[in-house]
């Protein structure tokens, strides 16, 4: 299986996707040598989107920010990870589009 360092590479920081809770809770049994700085393990909270940085260092990631970073004017931007694949051994774990759609509701 898969570990969270070979998910980083020489990357500094990737962005990690979790389809549901139980995805994250996975993680997080996973994520050894991580933390949410010096938050104990028992109090992390889960979130669809968290960022992984090679120092050991977790935090979430705003759904604002995750939809908002694949629009076309924004470079620069960490690899963004399929939690779900990328831990099933998938090689196509990268992920093109947020999974996530919104519409605005009449007033």
């Amino acid at each position: 299986m898969r570990s969270i360092r070979e998910m980083l590479g020489n990357d500094e920081k990737v962005w990690v996707y979790f389809e549901s809770v139980e995805w994250c809770r996975r993680f997080f049994e996973l994520a050894e040598g991580f933390s949410f700085g010096d938050l104990p393990e028992d109090e992390w909270k889960t979130g669809y989107v968290i960022a992984v940085n090679k120092n050991g260092r977790l935090g979430h990631v705003s759904l604002l920010m995750w939809c908002m970073s694949f629009g076309n004017c924004v470079n620069n931007c960490p690899r963004r990870v399929d939690f779900r694949k990328y831990i099933e051994g998938d090689l196509e774990y990268l992920c093109h589009s947020s999974h996530f759609s919104a519409k605005l509701l009449p007033v």
